[in-house]
């Protein structure tokens, strides 16, 4: 017999699972719909008001590079996230298995989704505190991109007191900040984050620049070392003139996103997206079908309806130096 959760959501299948909790598929019988659903792993009683206030954020504001919340709800001494059901595949899928899948007017238009995702949660006083490839959902069929997992992430400090040397969390903490590592969160946390994030999409890597089989040594490469340009890592003589200016203004983004100083990074994500689709515009006349035929869109900037509504939620949160 299928599980029944909260008397609606009937269990179908578990498709994911990692330290913060565990991901189902599920038939919402009211509905008739496929939702996806989230069983988290309570770190602390603190955590359950982050996580109500993180799903009403999601189930509040209707954007289209977050994922939508319907519900959150405790059942059992177990908390769980109603979340839509996304058909697609994550950034990590396409980064390992559909390397070079697309063009670079495609990764920048991805890119800037991304971006404007992360600067409508930082602006509406949401930090999401673990931006990575796997966390990045792109629907083939619509072009969206969508951020996922928000509210899942463990307390910082209790994650890292309790941190193994399995590849996954070793994985999970090559795209930490500098003071991510240290147990604290910033304004500019997840601009760190998005900047990994991005110099391993633009030059295709398999893993995060910081990544060593090394618990000690991934993070010591995030507090202390300088990524390289990532101009040096492009096969310039395969690319066009209007393609090399391109990586150029992509490399100094990156640049300024990954200093280890918080107040030496972009002020907001939202900027990193302006640019983003600026650096874009030249490339589209020359841009050639992408090999899998993906439809991507590009970001639209911030609506000042949807500004002023997500300025007024972030004053009504409490400072982040308590929730970190």
């Amino acid at each position: 017999m299928s599980e029944i959760l909260n008397n609606r959501y009937e269990v179908l299948s578990q498709i994911g699972i990692g330290g913060a909790g565990a991901i189902f598929t599920a038939l919402d019988t009211f509905l008739g719909e496929k939702v996806a659903v989230k069983k988290i792993f309570l770190d602390d009683v603190d955590q359950i008001e982050r996580l109500k206030r993180e799903c009403f954020f999601l189930k509040t504001i209707n954007h289209p590079n977050l994922v939508k919340a319907h519900e959150f709800f405790i059942e059992n001494d177990q908390a769980y996230m109603v979340l839509e059901f996304i058909d697609g595949k994550s950034l990590d899928q396409i980064i390992h298995k559909n390397k070079h899948s697309m063009t670079l007017v495609g990764q920048l238009a991805i890119a800037s989704q991304i971006a404007r995702g992360i600067e409508v949660l930082n602006m509406g006083g949401i930090i999401h505190r673990d931006i990575k490839p796997q966390n990045i959902m792109f629907n083939t069929q619509t072009g969206e991109i969508k951020i996922v997992d928000l509210g899942t992430a463990k307390n910082l400090n209790n994650l890292l007191s309790s941190i193994t040397a399995t590849g996954a969390v070793v994985g999970t903490c090559s795209y930490m900040s500098p003071e991510q590592t240290k147990g604290q969160v910033t304004w500019t946390t997840d601009i760190f984050s998005l900047g990994v994030l991005l110099y391993q999409f633009f030059t295709w890597s398999d893993d995060s620049p910081f990544y060593t089989k090394s618990i000690y040594h991934t993070l010591k490469k995030i507090r202390h070392e300088e990524m390289i340009d990532i101009c040096t890592l492009i096969d310039i003589g395969s690319i066009t003139e209007k393609q090399q200016n391109a990586y150029e203004k992509i490399s100094q983004i990156l640049c300024k996103a990954l200093q280890k100083d918080p107040d030496m990074r972009w002020e907001n994500a939202g900027i990193m997206a302006d640019m983003l689709n600026e650096i874009r515009q030249p490339l589209v006349n020359e841009a050639q079908q992408n090999p899998l035929k993906y439809r991507i869109e590009t970001s639209r900037q911030i609506s000042p309806r949807l500004r002023k509504e997500l300025e007024q939620m972030r004053s009504e949160y409490t400072s982040i130096g308590s929730d970190s």
